[in-house]
C-alpha cells in the first residue's frame, strides 16, 4: 500500500479491487495535490486505517472479501475511525444501494463512471466539511471550559457573599441584643 507524501495536503484512502480504477483515481487526485493511499480489498483498508488514519476515503461497494458495506459499517462503529469520511463509488445506480451506502455510514455516493471534477469537488466538500466540524467541536470544547471556569468563579463569589450575609446577620443580632 504505498503512500506518496507530499507536505501536508489530505490523505485519501482509495479502496478499489480494480487496478485501473486504482491507478485513474489516484493520479487524478494526485493532480489535485492530495497524497493517496490504495487499498485492493476491504481488510488492507482496515489495517491501513488503523495505521495511518487518512483524512477521507473513496471506497467500492462489490469486493471480494468484505464488501464497501462492510467496511464502512466497521469504521463507522468505532469512535476512532467514525468521524472519517466515506465517499461510495460504484457501477449500482440502484436507489436502494445509494440509501443502504448512507445508511452504514457513507457522507456521498459517486457512480462510476466519475468524471473528474465531479469527484474532486465533492473531495473537497467533505474535507471542508470536515474541518469546519473540528473547528466546531474545538469551539465548543473551548466554550465548555469557558463555562466550567465561570460557574466555578460564580460559585467562589457565591460563597464570599454567603459568609458575609452570615456576618451581616450575626452582626444585627448582636446590635439588637446589645440595644435589648
Amino acid at each position: 500500500m504505498p503512500v506518496e507524501t507530499r507536505d501536508t495536503s489530505p490523505l485519501i484512502l482509495i479502496v478499489d479491487d480494480s487496478v485501473t480504477n486504482l491507478q485513474v483515481l489516484g493520479s487524478m487526485l494526485r493532480e489535485s495535490n492530495y497524497r493517496t493511499a490504495v487499498a485492493e480489498n476491504g481488510e488492507a483498508a482496515l489495517e491501513f486505517v488503523i495505521r495511518h488514519r487518512p483524512q477521507l476515503i473513496l471506497l467500492d461497494i462489490a469486493m471480494p472479501g468484505l464488501d464497501g458495506f462492510e467496511v464502512c459499517t466497521r469504521l463507522t462503529q468505532n469512535p476512532d475511525y467514525a468521524s472519517i469520511p466515506v465517499i461510495f463509488l460504484s457501477v449500482r445506480t440502484e436507489t436502494s444501494e445509494k440509501v443502504r451506502a448512507f445508511k452504514c455510514g457513507g457522507v456521498d455516493y459517486i457512480t462510476k463512471p466519475f468524471q473528474r471534477e465531479e469527484v474532486v469537488a465533492r473531495i473537497e466538500a467533505h474535507l471542508q466539511l470536515q474541518k469546519n466540524k473540528q473547528m466546531l467541536q474545538a469551539a465548543n470544547e473551548a466554550l465548555e471550559q469557558r463555562v466550567k471556569e465561570r460557574t466555578s468563579e460564580l460559585m467562589a463569589s457565591n460563597a464570599k457573599l454567603e459568609e458575609a450575609n452570615i456576618a451581616l446577620r450575626v452582626l444585627l443580632e448582636q446590635k439588637d441584643e446589645s440595644r435589648g
